[in-house]
């Protein structure tokens, strides 16, 4: 069995308020095309460079990797 990227993109996840019973409300936010030879580094980098620009407070930075299994 082989893996083969596909697709890898930064996802960015927002506190935008709580819920009923008091868990957080997150609002996702994804930016596509990120290079699969980006270093972790470089990819949290520019996530926490991207936050600030956003109104809601940041509450995750994600990367979400898709790959192909033959």
């Amino acid at each position: 069995m082989t893996t083969t990227p596909l697709s890898r993109r930064l996802q960015l996840q927002f506190q935008s308020g709580t819920t009923a019973t008091g868990r957080p409300k997150i609002a996702n936010r994804y930016f596509p095309h990120v290079l699969p030879s980006a270093a972790d580094a470089d990819v949290l980098a520019v996530g926490q460079a991207l936050a600030p620009l956003f109104a809601d407070s940041l509450y995750q930075i994600a990367v979400v990797e898709q790959d192909a299994i033959s």
